[in-house]
C-alpha cells in the first residue's frame, strides 16, 4: 500500500491532470492539441500490430486514433461515468496488463504529472512486445515555454505548474530501458499566449524552425524496445497498490488482450 505521503504525491498528481485536460479546452490548448494529433499521426500511422494502449490526460482527448491497430484502448487513473467500455483503470506506474501483449504505446504528456516517471517508463517496456513501439509527447523546459513555466508562480496553474523533463534526459531514460530512439523532434514554436490571432499570425515559424531545435514547445519521442520478449513464470502479477482493470468491450473480442490466467 502507498505511504500516506505518496497517496499525497498521487492525488496530486490527479489534479494536475485534470487541470491540464481544462486548460486543453483554451485557445491555446486547442492549438497546441491539433499541431500534436497531426505529428502523432504522422508516426503512428505506419505502425502495424493489434493492441494499442494510449496513456493520457483523459479519454476526451484522444491523440492516437489516426493509427491502423484495430484494439486501442485508453488507460484512465481513475473511474469515470462516461469512459468507454474497452478502458482499463490504473495509474500509469502500475499497469494490470500482462508482459508483452501491447503493440504501440502512446504516452501523451503523462509524464509531465506523474507520481512516479521512471517506473511509468519501465511499466511501458514491460507490456510492449519486442519491438513493439512507443510515442512519448511532453513539455518541453527549453525555449519560450520553458522561459514561461521558469518565471510563473506556482499558483499560475495549468500548464505550467506540470513537470517539464527534457526530451533527452526521457530519451536516456529510454536508452537504459534497451530502447532505440527513432526520433527525438520539438514543435510548436508559437508564443505561449492565448490569443488566437497571434497564433494563427505566428503559424509561419513552424515552416521556419528545424525541429531537431530544442525550442519548441513540445518534444515528441519514436522509439522501439529491443529486448527479446521474457517467459513470464505462471505466478500472478499482482500491482504495489490497488488498481482496477475493467473488461475490454465485446466487440474487440477477437483480438483482446489475454488476462493474466489465460496465459500457459
Amino acid at each position: 500500500m502507498p505511504t500516506l505521503n505518496e497517496q499525497e504525491l498521487i492525488k496530486r498528481a490527479l489534479s494536475q491532470q485534470e487541470a491540464l485536460e481544462s486548460w486543453f479546452q483554451t485557445t491555446l490548448g486547442r492549438a497546441l492539441l491539433a499541431d500534436q494529433r497531426d505529428k502523432i499521426e504522422a508516426v503512428v500511422s505506419r505502425v502495424v500490430g493489434v493492441h494499442q494502449a494510449e496513456l493520457g490526460i483523459s479519454h476526451r482527448i484522444p491523440v492516437g486514433n489516426a493509427s491502423n491497430l484495430s484494439h486501442r484502448f485508453a488507460v484512465l487513473p481513475k473511474q469515470v461515468p462516461d469512459q468507454p467500455d474497452d478502458s482499463v483503470v490504473a495509474l500509469p506506474h502500475e499497469l494490470p496488463i500482462v508482459h508483452d501483449v501491447v503493440d504501440l504505446v502512446i504516452v501523451h504528456h503523462v509524464l509531465d504529472f506523474a507520481y512516479d516517471p521512471h517506473q511509468t517508463l519501465r511499466e511501458v517496456a514491460r507490456i510492449l512486445k519486442s519491438s513493439g513501439q512507443v510515442v512519448i509527447v511532453g513539455f518541453n523546459p527549453y525555449g519560450l515555454w520553458g522561459w514561461r513555466r521558469l518565471f510563473s508562480r506556482k499558483s499560475s496553474g495549468s500548464p505550467w505548474d506540470s513537470r517539464f523533463i527534457a526530451g533527452r534526459r526521457i530519451e536516456d531514460w529510454l536508452q537504459l530501458l534497451d530502447f532505440r530512439v527513432d526520433s527525438l523532434s520539438y514543435h510548436f514554436f508559437r508564443l505561449p499566449l492565448n490569443s488566437a490571432g497571434l497564433i494563427q499570425r505566428l503559424a509561419w515559424l513552424e515552416r521556419l524552425l528545424n525541429p531537431a531545435l530544442p525550442l519548441g514547445a513540445y518534444y515528441l519521442i519514436h522509439a522501439q524496445k529491443q529486448v527479446a520478449s521474457r517467459v513470464v513464470p505462471k505466478t500472478k502479477w499482482q500491482p504495489s497498490a490497488k488498481v482496477v482493470g475493467l473488461p475490454l468491450a465485446n466487440r474487440f473480442k477477437s483480438s483482446k488482450l489475454p488476462h493474466e490466467s489465460e496465459r500457459p
